[in-house]
């Protein structure tokens, strides 16, 4: 029979078929007669059809039933829900986490008052925590008479989003450093106080007093506080940590990082209202009344002790059976992944994290004895070349030119090292991502899998760090939307055991039948990559506000009085944060391009879903 034929004879049918399979209130035995009649088609296009669509078509067709027996619907967020959130779950975690926002709070007062007497004894003081460019800058318009000018020189509307976003950052950091067993909160409180007295006494001395409290506690009372108030919930993950009771400190973690998120997610409002306050408001600060600037900082003081102090005890009481929390580690029981499966955007998502946290283990093991010492070899090789060329006070953009040689300093030597390591690393992912749960034979497989494959991929992963270090910024952009094609290349070369060039001749089909959702994971793992490098380095700044800088500070402050040359100190240890951070993301991209590769498959051979059919109706007994 014709293709043509075949369509015309069967599209009502189909056509039935989808309409009734996308309702909900249907006649099951129609549905069923009618699936029954679709996948015997689907086995007809197969054998005669093979290269058509038709048979793609069917395929789909037939995955969507399964598919949907598996869909988890969402509920939606009422308004009770939302309510609840502000009136019940918020204060109830202020109030267990009472002990720790007292802590922060008398912390941070306690650096507030050592920046403060530390600038009353040594007015220069406030260089060591402020930018001497902002010092210098804020008494030429104390000299003009208008010391608090920096707060009307950008137009409201920017200022607003940066200033907003700024503060949304800086509270984040100081929740976050406090999986650094606390400590990295407790830092974060100091600098920020030390910061803060310091300031505030320099303008103190400056005859500036009470100008300089009542400009800038208009909105740095919601602002501060909210610092003030992250920084309890970072104390109350870094407990989480430290004090694990009866749970591990995995679980622990998990459910004090819960707690804390809470109350960071609570803190949102208060930032937008500062920012919207420093953006509109304290610019005017010389035409405003100084009745109406106490009201402000008395009020806003009011709301944040009236809402996270007080408020937290009449919840309590009054639902005193809620106040301690009945944690129960959340068991996730090891599923089987279909592999040979069309996924969309999500499942690519969900199944890539799912496998990279169940292979982690022996990834690492893999990462950590054969790539990393050959990472510190060539690094300190690196180093070394470059040590007369270089004062070692790098950027976070020079110090990535230099280590891993892009046009900043390119050297054949270092393209052909990361080259081999990189070649290396994708060997381990696929080779761990094909590897049974059981196989204890770790490194004699690995490098069994290295003979059968590096070669090839060395090859892919040498076309690949020549399109990072040669091609130009503006053609990244478009060679993005071809990732969905060359990303099946090691795939191909490992599931299918073919050579580079027999793989890249087969990768554009290959990429046809899934680039949609290729692209979009790409995209999803892109963009998270993106955020988590923009907290690590923040290049929008050149570095200087990243959680790398607080390290940097860390590091500066306990090596600086024992080596003068702390900056090669330094810059080692940015340097394997930035291995570490390649090492983790790249990993769970190829571990995606495996799942790319296997929807599009599905897609092309349907073989997945035979395998499927053949268990249709079948009652696991272990269920």
């Amino acid at each position: 029979m014709k293709e043509t034929s075949f369509i015309k004879q069967n599209k009502k049918k189909w056509a039935r078929f989808e309409k009734l399979s996308g309702k909900g209130n249907n006649d099951p035995d129609e549905v069923s007669e009618l699936f029954t009649e679709i996948t015997e088609d689907l086995s007809y296009a197969r054998t005669f059809y093979p290269r058509r669509s038709v048979k793609v078509y069917l395929n789909q067709l037939s995955q969507g039933v399964f598919t949907s027996l598996y869909k988890q619907h969402k509920q939606p967020i009422s308004a009770r829900s939302f309510a609840r959130f502000w009136t019940q779950t918020v204060p109830l975690e202020m109030y267990r986490s009472r002990v720790n926002l007292l802590t922060a709070f008398l912390f941070f007062l306690l650096a507030a008052v050592i920046g403060g007497v530390s600038t009353y004894y040594d007015i220069d003081f406030v260089e060591t925590v402020l930018p001497k460019s902002y010092i210098s800058s804020t008494e030429q318009r104390i000299a003009d008479g208008d010391p608090m000018g920096v707060y009307g020189e950008q137009a409201q509307g920017s200022m607003f989003w940066m200033i907003t976003i700024n503060n949304v950052r800086v509270a984040f950091i100081t929740f976050a450093m406090g999986i650094l067993a606390s400590i990295g909160t407790l830092y974060m409180l100091l600098r920020n106080g030390v910061m803060l007295g310091g300031f505030q006494w320099w303008f103190y001395l400056k005859g500036l007093g009470l100008t300089s409290f009542l400009a800038i506690w208009i909105h740095g009372a919601f602002e501060i506080s909210a610092i003030v108030i992250a920084g309890a919930a970072g104390l109350t993950v870094g407990n989480g940590l430290l004090f694990p009771k009866s749970f591990t400190r995995v679980q622990s973690l998990v459910f004090s990082a819960k707690r804390g998120l809470v109350i960071m997610l609570s803190l949102v409002p208060f930032f937008v209202i500062a920012g919207f306050l420093e953006s509109y408001v304290t610019r005017h600060y010389q035409t405003i009344p100084d009745f109406v600037k106490w009201v402000i900082i008395l009020g806003s003081f009011s709301v944040i002790i009236l809402y996270y102090v007080v408020y937290p005890f009449i919840v309590a009481r009054k639902y005193p059976e809620k106040v301690a929390l009945k944690q129960v580690p959340r068991f996730i029981p090891k599923r089987k992944i279909n592999r040979y499966k069309i996924r969309k955007v999500g499942e690519i998502f969900t199944d890539t994290f799912y496998v990279f946290m169940s292979k982690a283990g022996k990834l690492s093991q893999l990462f950590f004895v054969l790539m990393f010492p050959l990472c510190i070899g060539l690094g300190i090789y690196i180093y070394l070349d470059d040590a007369s060329r270089f004062n070692w006070n790098l950027t976070w953009f020079e110090n990535l030119g230099t280590l891993f040689g892009t046009d900043i300093d390119f050297r054949w030597y270092k393209f052909g090292g990361w080259s081999a390591i990189l070649g290396m690393l994708i060997s381990a992912v696929y080779y761990v991502f094909n590897l049974p749960d059981d196989d204890e034979e770790l490194f004699k497989g690995y490098f069994k899998f290295l003979v059968r494959h590096y070669i090839w991929l060395l090859i892919y992963s040498t076309i690949l760090l020549s399109v990072f270090i040669f091609v130009p910024g503006g053609f990244m952009v478009l060679l993005i939307f071809l990732t969905p094609f060359f990303n099946m290349i090691p795939s191909i070369i490992v599931m299918e055991k073919k050579d580079f060039f027999t793989a890249f001749g087969k990768c554009f089909n290959m990429g046809k039948g899934a680039y949609a959702d290729a692209l979009g994971s790409f995209l999803v793992f892109l963009l998270i990559t993106s955020i988590f490098f923009f907290v690590l380095a923040n290049p929008m700044f050149d570095g200087e506000i990243g959680l790398l800088k607080l390290l940097d500070d860390l590091v500066e402050y306990f090596t600086i009085t024992v080596t003068p040359n702390y900056q090669i100190i330094i810059m080692a240890v940015n340097s394997l944060v930035y291995i570490l951070f390649i090492f983790l993301m790249l990993s769970i991209y190829f571990m995606s391009f495996s799942f790319n590769y296997y929807s599009s498959t599905e897609k092309l051979t349907a073989r997945g879903l035979y395998e499927r059919l053949k268990q249709f109706g079948k009652r696991n007994r272990s269920f």
